[in-house]
């Protein structure tokens, strides 16, 4: 009797010096834990995660979920920085934008107002008209990528040939090409694109990639449309040099090679392709190699003309 009371007393004290020691070292990791997480909040800006002095379930659990969060709030707080500058980065370009033409409309409004010959008041004026049609087209452009990028235009899905579509922007822009002594190579299959689309936005999306390959090309243009699963738009054309960043930031909106800004385009128009190719189920791409930029639009086939 005396031995079993002799061993239940030691696994007794055996008990109670585990548990002391575990007492001890939970208030340690718990100690440990809050003076962490007091040096992330005053550094902010800190990659440190969370550590424990020692295993312990619970408390390693705890730990583990405050990191997957500190992790989620600097992602996030990366992104809201990174909104900002975008956001910034927007206005300062609508600025821009907007200023030069008006301040150039002021100028020759001003001069208009003095001692001009009627064909310097003529060439003033259509200067003036010019620099208007400018700060319209920019405007509009704003209203309608904000409208697309905000779901308030709704495109349709229905079965369409995308290849008529294309011929018909093709053909509003051949004066553009004609003036730049540019005959464009044009590849077509003989049977009709398929697709489901929306008709004002394929008209929207080829104008737009043909207005920035005239504007920004140099020649020996080729357009092509390739059958695989779906139907793909190339459009290729002679280019100045480009990097990395320029083809990851091409379709940005306000993004502009022309650091000036003195061709007068938006940075908009590919930002609104871009958008309007997403809400069609397709795929944008950019390209550069040997000398020549393209722009790559897929989109599959209709099921209900596929044979």
């Amino acid at each position: 009797m005396e031995n079993i009371w002799m061993i239940a007393t030691f696994i007794l004290l055996i008990t109670l010096i585990i548990f002391i020691i575990y007492h001890i070292y939970y208030r340690k990791n718990i100690k440990h834990i809050t003076k962490q997480l007091e040096e992330i909040i005053n550094i902010k800006d800190t990659n440190q995660l969370l550590t424990v002095l020692a295993r312990q379930k619970d408390i390693t659990s705890l730990v583990n979920i405050l990191n997957n969060q500190l992790n989620e709030n600097r992602l996030s707080s990366i992104q809201i920085k990174r909104l900002n500058k975008n956001f910034r980065d927007s206005i300062t370009n609508i600025s821009h934008d907007l200023r030069t033409p008006l301040t150039t409309a002021g100028g020759y409004v001003q001069m208009l107002q003095s001692d001009v010959t009627e064909e310097e008041r003529q060439e003033y004026l259509a200067i003036v008209l010019e620099r208007q049609n400018t700060v319209k087209k920019l405007l509009e452009q704003l209203f309608e990528y904000v409208r697309i990028e905000s779901g308030e235009i709704v495109y349709e899905r229905v079965p369409i040939d995308a290849k008529n579509i294309f011929i018909d922007i093709l053909a509003m822009y051949y004066d553009d090409f004609f003036k730049k002594g540019q005959e464009p190579t044009v590849i077509f299959p003989k049977n009709p694109c398929i697709i489901k689309g929306d008709e004002q936005g394929l008209k929207r999306i080829f104008s737009n990639i043909l207005f920035n390959a005239i504007t920004h090309g140099s020649g020996d243009y080729r357009f092509e449309i390739q059958e695989t699963d779906g139907y793909t738009f190339t459009f290729s054309n002679l280019s100045e040099s480009m990097t990395k960043d320029d083809l990851n930031y091409i379709f940005d909106r306000f993004y502009t090679k022309d650091k000036s800004r003195n061709k007068k385009t938006t940075g908009l128009g590919l930002s609104i392709a871009k958008e309007i190719v997403k809400q069609l189920d397709g795929k944008i791409d950019a390209y550069y190699c040997n000398g020549r930029f393209s722009i790559s639009v897929s989109f599959p086939k209709s099921e209900k003309f596929t044979s």
